[in-house]
């Protein structure tokens, strides 16, 4: 499930991105937090203690800490420079256990089919839409093919899920299968991809933050 990683948080009071750069040269990230009823709230938080958080803790729910107070948060979405190697900003939802969020998570295959019948390895689907409690998002969907077989493939529908998930992609679409080499499967309508954010269900919309 979702790593709950703790972040601590300071308020920012600069507008602009003159302030923003300035932030970020002292090694921190402009963010906002919103959403729950409550006003939006603009704070900066480490650059290095996020991308830990993200790129080592796999962590998408963050306790933040601001001014003695704990934030349950979700990371909504989170802006990069065009090289990919510098955060710009971040949005913080406000979520709590009760709430219901859609993200993408990666499918993890493990082991290998004890016979292959002459078929080739073939996985349709990598990622997989998911709705689900915002402390209960899986790392990844995990998938045994030790007892896969030619012309059986893994529907959505044969997949063993986590309590309180629900995959978005129809019941019918193969995620994983072995096929002869040269023949193409029948295709699968699957629905278009929600946003590459989090999405907060029956979230509340932010106000627009115009210190960016």
């Amino acid at each position: 499930m979702a790593t709950s990683v703790s972040l601590q948080a300071q308020p920012r009071t600069g507008s602009g991105s003159r302030a923003a750069v300035k932030l970020r040269k002292q090694g921190l990230v402009p963010a906002i937090v919103y959403g729950h009823k409550e006003a939006n709230i603009s704070v900066a938080v480490s650059a290095e203690e996020l991308d830990r958080a993200i790129r080592v803790l796999h962590a998408r729910v963050l306790d933040l800490q601001l001014d003695g107070k704990k934030e349950t948060v979700l990371i909504r979405e989170l802006q990069w420079d065009p090289f990919g190697r510098t955060m710009l900003h971040v949005d913080f939802a406000r979520v709590s256990e009760s709430d219901r969020v859609r993200v993408s998570v990666p499918v993890e295959l493990r082991n290998v089919p004890k016979t292959t019948g002459g078929g080739v390895l073939d996985q349709p689907l990598h990622t997989l839409h998911v709705e689900c409690s915002p402390t209960k998002i899986p790392e990844a969907i995990r998938i045994d093919i030790t007892n896969l077989t030619l012309g059986a493939p893994i529907h959505i529908r044969d997949l063993t899920l986590p309590e309180g998930v629900k995959v978005l992609e129809p019941p019918e679409a193969v995620v994983v299968q072995l096929k002869l080499p040269g023949v193409e499967p029948v295709p699968i309508a699957i629905p278009t991809e929600p946003g590459t954010g989090p999405e907060v269900i029956k979230k509340e919309k932010k106000a627009e933050d115009e210190e960016e």
